[in-house]
């Protein structure tokens, strides 16, 4: 049963019945462990209460310009939060980094879990208004690309980018990520068409040495 046929005749499609269902039922990945340390970070799940760190942020229309998402104010922010933490998907790991000296949140880092047999995952960070410049971003996308290929078992992780975000290239780069591509006028974001990036990176590429 094609899309279009779905629309007419109700019912599963056939992506969904022997892809989605089936994906969902037997790899329904295990979370690692909730709470990851490194030198100066301490990741974990977000949690009531993380909305305060991020609403200078996601109010800043400067801040989200090269992000995907649009500007949100306290009030969408908190329900954000409040979705993430009531109903989490175990396809999608959020992970808030806050200092291990204070605990200062100074951002978060994600990992969206897909391809078939669950074999790919993409990964996205954001640091808030006046944490970077310290390679906190760096710090968590690397011990996130050890969940994804240690804990996962993944075999390929990817990254897409806003093509006018150097900090993130220059991040992918140094995490070892190659770029794939660059794509012309792909998407609509904020009211114009821009180009975005494609960056990988292979589990063997990682276990070989390169972003470590």
């Amino acid at each position: 049963m094609t899309d279009h046929d779905r629309l007419r005749f109700g019912g599963p499609t056939v992506r969904e019945t022997w892809v989605e269902a089936p994906r969902r039922e037997f790899l329904t990945p295990v979370a690692p462990d909730v709470r990851i340390r490194t030198e100066r970070l301490v990741l974990r799940p977000l949690q009531y209460g993380d909305e305060a760190a991020f609403f200078e942020a996601w109010a800043s229309e400067e801040w989200s310009s090269l992000l995907l998402s649009l500007p949100m104010n306290p009030a969408e922010v908190t329900a954000w939060v409040r979705r993430n933490v009531e109903e989490p998907d175990p396809f999608f790991l959020r992970l808030v980094a806050e200092t291990v000296a204070d605990g200062t949140v100074v951002g978060d880092v994600i990992l969206i879990l897909g391809g078939t047999g669950l074999t790919e995952g993409e990964i996205g960070w954001t640091i808030v208004p006046g944490q970077g410049g310290h390679g906190y971003a760096t710090e968590a996308a690397r011990a996130v690309l050890e969940i994804a290929f240690e804990h996962y078992g993944l075999r390929r992780v990817v990254a897409n980018l806003d093509a006018r975000n150097d900090r993130s290239a220059a991040l992918c780069e140094r995490l070892g990520m190659r770029r794939e591509s660059h794509r012309i006028g792909d998407f609509w974001s904020k009211g114009r068409w821009t180009d975005s990036l494609d960056y990988a990176l292979l589990a063997d590429e990682w276990r070989a040495g390169r972003g470590r």
